[in-house]
């Protein structure tokens, strides 16, 4: 379990939790691509006329997707708003709908609704990310003793200089859900291809780089060559809910989280490295990984804003199974972009790190996005948990470095 080293928050948010032993046949309806993006959050970053209705708590309908169908589609009918309005529905992390085409009028119908928790706008979110350089060859390593160091192996394995640092250990036989920009086909990467989907359009298949990144890093193999993964062998889910450029919505996201709770097994572990880059809390989000952590444990990245995570979601959330990651640097100093604050359990290497990319190759790249698959990797392969060795303080708040023993 966690070793909480912080002051609770005291920021409220409604949390309706949901718990039944029956799972429901999957269902899956792709949320629309081409969805254009902006540069700040707020109004002109909701997709106009899209919004996601969340429900109160009915613990009868948990895992029961064509019920809460049903139930959705008897809730327009009330305001006479089409059912085909609906194109997705929720029924595992949360319980609710996403609908287009809605008026003010009928939002503020929707929002006095007696069944209905809150609606809210359907915002988009980017990756903040710089994407390096791919390359197909990794290259030669430089030793320095003032830093932990990339370096190769003798069985022909590059090992990273996290992976180094925090450890490894067989990940065979396990699993973990990457909720990203999707995973791509890659000689170091053990893909489960009838599980992996996409929310976002189209195949399931990273044509990105940032989800295969970090991907490689929990669980690439430990094969001769290629690079090593924190648990090496272990299996990826790939869950896609951000396209090509990066980008996704609130809506897809919530649907990826949804199949994942769905559809995870005890003793998986998920990695979310997604996030705002501007402040804002997300009622809906955060209730899905509160409910999320009650099948499976994982890790998410803090984000890349050089700020308080208190502000941001889930990055705030204060849980027990849903580990909150800042990135640190090679000589254990926390990364000047990296968040900090009361919710971040655990520090990781996130800055210069080599990991898988898309069409066979590898990159060297930064942020908390890289700093999270490390302890999702631990988590994998010790449970609940990670060993420490040292810490990190930023902004007045310490964490210890999260490691494998």
């Amino acid at each position: 379990m966690k070793t909480q080293l912080r002051i609770l928050s005291t920021l409220t948010v409604f949390s309706f939790l949901f718990f039944s032993c029956e799972k429901d046949v999957d269902e899956v309806t792709p949320i629309e691509t081409g969805i254009d993006t902006t540069e700040t959050v707020g109004a002109d970053q909701a997709v106009p006329g899209e919004y996601i209705v969340i429900y109160k708590e009915d613990k009868s309908l948990y895992g029961k997707s064509g019920g809460v169908k049903a139930k959705s589609q008897q809730t327009l009918s009330k305001y006479a708003i089409q059912e085909n309005n609906i194109k997705q529905t929720y029924s595992n992390a949360i319980q609710g709908f996403f609908v287009k085409n809605l008026s003010e009028k009928q939002v503020e119908m929707l929002k006095s609704d007696s069944e209905v928790a809150y609606v809210q706008p359907n915002y988009i979110r980017k990756l903040d990310v710089e994407m390096g350089e791919p390359v197909r060859e990794l290259p030669a390593t430089v030793h320095n003793k003032a830093t932990t160091n990339d370096s190769w192996l003798p069985s022909g394995d590059f090992l990273p200089w996290g992976i180094n640092r925090v450890g490894r250990a067989d990940g065979s036989g396990k699993t973990c859900w990457i909720i990203d920009s999707g995973v791509a086909p890659h000689s170091d990467l053990n893909i489960d291809t009838n599980r992996s989907r996409s929310f976002v359009g189209g195949s399931w298949q990273d044509q990105n780089g940032h989800g295969t990144h970090v991907a490689g890093t929990v669980a690439a193999k430990n094969n001769g060559s290629g690079v090593i993964g924190v648990a090496y062998g272990a299996t990826i889910v790939s869950v896609r809910v951000l396209n090509a450029q990066g980008s996704g919505s609130d809506a897809g996201i919530l649907a990826g989280i949804d199949y994942v709770a769905r559809n995870a097994s005890n003793g998986d572990t998920w990695n979310y490295s997604v996030g705002y880059p501007y402040r804002q809390i997300n009622n809906a989000v955060d209730n899905a990984f509160r409910n999320l952590e009650q099948t499976a444990y994982g890790a998410m990245a803090a984000g890349n804003s050089n700020d308080d995570t208190q502000y941001y979601s889930p990055q705030q959330l204060s849980t027990a199974n849903s580990w909150c990651i800042g990135n640190m640097t090679r000589t254990d100093s926390p990364a000047y972009s990296s968040c900090y604050g009361s919710s971040v359990d655990r520090w990781a290497p996130g800055t210069n790190v080599w990991s898988t990319w898309i069409n066979g190759g590898f990159n060297k790249i930064s942020g908390t996005s890289m700093a999270s698959p490390h302890v999702a990797g631990i988590l994998l392969l010790r449970g609940n948990s990670t060993g420490t060795d040292g810490s990190v303080s930023k902004g007045g708040y310490t964490a210890p470095i999260a490691t494998v023993n």
